[in-house]
């Protein structure tokens, strides 16, 4: 206690609040008894005579830890006096500190206790002339109601609704901040009584901002009111009264909680009332409202819709033209990142058309995330469609050579995605073709994260269309592009270490016999580059490749290589490397 003591009264700022944090442990060490009087008398007369907030926010945060070394539950209460008092402390963030340990200790302070020694303490906050205590007493009334009997529950109630029309806005937000909660402990009959008659008042209020809490707790509520019949009959015509709001505040909420009401309402309330809404608020004239709305694109057209009626996602199909074209960048990226999810969910010949209409437009937008978003998309619905649509090929040619190289990495992903769908198909071979030329040529990129995507590519090319395909048609040509012979002229080992890594990755689809034909060779050339760089990337490589040999060709090919590494090299990178290889060579039998 005596250090305590010090370090709660030292100058330091610091070093009074690291001995707030540690209140906790000095409790457990005090023990129950002595932490009951001690321990808590002085942290009493500590809180009236400190003027450090900092260290008043630590112990506030700080007693829910020394609460659980009071004794028990039954003994908690002991705290609720200082607790009051941080309450009234001028600093908000003293206040809302001692409140939620407050609510915290309430909600496991048995009944008996929080009838005897809460309630006064509720009282005078809730009716305190100081406006702190009146804002923090609504958090602890969702704690303290559901342990209280008939008479003092109605005291809660009559409390809680002189709060929620306060004068002060601060007691008033923080009133409707804890209505939900509060409804959902105060059980249906109860919640149906007071709570919605509270809530159909604050969707009548002036403020916009009370309004726009009004859909919050009504979030809050869907806890309690989570049958579609309950929704419909109790929270549905109060969040309708919404729906047309001058203010767009209270737009943007809705907008943004709508998929939420959708999920309880189910498919058919929200398909015939809530989808018209919705697509009213996509249409919405500022761009806040819109940026909200297609944020839930595909979550609010999962929800109005189900396996035999996809009529939600068709209607909200013919929006998605003008939205991609919105004004607004931020609009127009969540909307490209929906199209994918949109389209594996849609049925029907002209909804997909519509989605790939709108895919056309979207990738050709002038701002890269967009693109980039767009091409994402493309992906996901390579995954679900049969056939690739030919007009959609035409459209990723040219981001091949796009300026971002984000947007490129992308276009490598998605043609990768649709090659798997084109192949066989005669009529997308140019298609297949040029892609791998694409590929091919990203070998080559000034951009490091695009030689490695085009690596993994084509090792997923190799994967598609057969090993026997890749020796023969992709290997000849990515060698060329890569080998030493041909970069010498330019000097550029950084593409050769591009070779080993695509080698490295296609090993994994090739025969032990094709590894050694057309892998092993170039492995054994890089070993003796010229550049360290190189011969680190080849001693990586051998280590990959050497499981997937036959274990003559590692024998007589890569140990006497990876050997000879080791009698000249002097970097101890590349031998700690050439070593492990060896060391994988000697376990293989």
């Amino acid at each position: 206690m005596r250090i305590l003591k010090d370090d709660l009264e030292d100058e330091d700022v610091i070093i009074q609040v690291e001995a707030a944090k540690k209140l906790g442990v000095i409790a457990k060490a005090l023990g129950a008894q002595k932490a009951r009087t001690e321990l808590i008398e002085y942290l009493e007369a500590y809180e009236k005579k400190t003027e450090n907030d900092e260290a008043l926010v630590a112990l506030g945060e700080a007693l829910s830890k020394v609460a659980k070394c009071l004794g028990g539950p039954e003994h908690m209460g002991n705290l609720i006096p200082l607790l009051e008092t941080l309450t009234f402390q001028e600093e908000t963030v003293v206040c809302e500190a001692a409140a939620t340990t407050y609510a915290e200790v309430l909600s496991q302070m048995p009944s008996n206790d929080i009838e005897k020694s809460a309630m006064p303490s509720l009282e005078k906050m809730a009716t305190a002339n100081w406006f702190q205590p009146r804002v923090s007493v609504s958090k602890l009334f969702p704690a303290a109601f559901p342990k209280l009997g008939e008479s003092s529950q109605e005291k809660v109630i009559k409390w809680f609704n002189t709060l929620r029309v306060d004068d002060n806005p601060m007691v008033k937000k923080a009133a409707l901040l804890n209505m939900g909660a509060l409804a959902n402990v105060m059980g249906k009959k109860k919640g149906s009584i007071n709570a919605l008659k509270m809530l159909k008042e604050v969707c009548e209020e002036e403020s916009d901002f009370m309004r726009m809490y009004a859909l919050d707790v009504c979030k809050e509520m869907l806890k309690s009111y989570n049958e579609t019949k309950e929704f419909k009959d109790t929270l549905w015509p109060l969040i309708k009264k919404l729906t047309g709001d001058t203010s767009w505040r209270v737009r943007k909420q809705l907008a943004s909680s709508l998929p939420e009401f959708a999920k309880t309402a189910g498919t058919m309330l929200a398909g015939r009332e809530m989808l018209p809404i919705y697509i009213a608020l996509l249409k919405d004239n500022e761009s806040e409202v819109k940026t909200a709305a297609t944020a839930n694109l595909v979550e609010m057209c999962k929800h109005s819709s189900s396996p035999k009626n996809k009529e939600g996602i068709a209607q909200v199909a013919t929006v998605l033209k003008d939205l991609i074209e919105d004004t607004s960048q931020v609009v127009r990226a969540q909307v490209s990142k929906s199209l994918g999810d949109l389209a594996a969910m849609s049925e029907g010949k002209t909804t997909e058309g519509i989605i790939f209409d709108v895919m056309k437009l979207a990738v050709k937008d002038e701002d890269a995330v967009v693109r980039c978003n767009t091409l994402e998309s493309i992906q996901k619905i390579a995954k679900n469609l049969k056939s690739a649509p030919a007009t959609l090929l035409q459209v990723l040619q040219p981001f091949a050579s796009d300026p971002k190289w984000r947007v490129r990495r992308e276009y490598l992903r998605a043609s990768t995605a649709f090659a798997s769908v084109t192949a066989g198909s005669s009529e997308n071979e140019g298609f297949e073709s040029k892609l791998i030329s694409n590929l091919i040529e990203c070998l080559s990129d000034h951009i490091s994260s695009i030689r490695e995507e085009a690596c993994v590519q084509l090792a997923t090319m190799v994967k598609i269309k057969g090993n026997a395909w890749g020796v023969k048609k992709l290997l000849p040509e990515a060698l060329k592009a890569v080998s030493q012979t041909e970069m010498a002229e330019q000097s550029n080992y950084i593409t050769r270490m591009t070779g080993l890594i695509l080698l490295s990755n296609v090993s994994a689809h090739l025969s032990p016999s094709q590894i050694a034909e057309h892998v092993c060779p170039f492995i054994e050339q890089c070993l003796k580059d010229g550049v360290e760089n190189v011969r680190f990337k080849a001693a990586r490589a051998a280590s990959k490749v050497i499981p997937l040999l036959n274990a003559d060709v590692v024998r007589k090919r890569i140990v006497p290589a990876l050997e000879e590494v080791q009698k000249g090299e002097q970097d101890s990178d590349i031998l700690f490397y050439a070593e492990e290889a060896l060391y994988i060579a000697a376990s293989k039998k």
